[in-house]
């Protein structure tokens, strides 16, 4: 058995906010090496979040919308992180 289209169409839209790196680190201040550093991380751990949550519909559905809910909160708290 394979992953549903659906689902896997729902974690690329899910993946999409990692296109927005360029603009996180424009954002950024100078001064901020943390905040850097975090936002520089953030891609990486949405791509392998992804690609579990993708491996893990077949046999663990509910892992799968533990990832994507953890997903949409990580890009949440960077757009904070950024902004504030």
């Amino acid at each position: 058995m394979t992953t549903p289209k659906w689902v896997t169409f729902l974690i690329i839209i899910f993946t999409l906010p990692v296109f927005t790196l360029p603009s996180l680190l424009a954002q950024c201040q100078p001064d901020a090496q943390a905040t850097r550093t975090l936002v520089w991380i953030y891609p990486f751990y949405m791509l392998l979040s992804a690609y579990l949550a993708w491996r893990a519909y077949v046999q663990r559905p509910y892992v799968t919308w533990m990832l994507l809910a953890i997903m949409i909160l990580s890009s949440i708290a960077v757009q904070i992180l950024v902004t504030a």
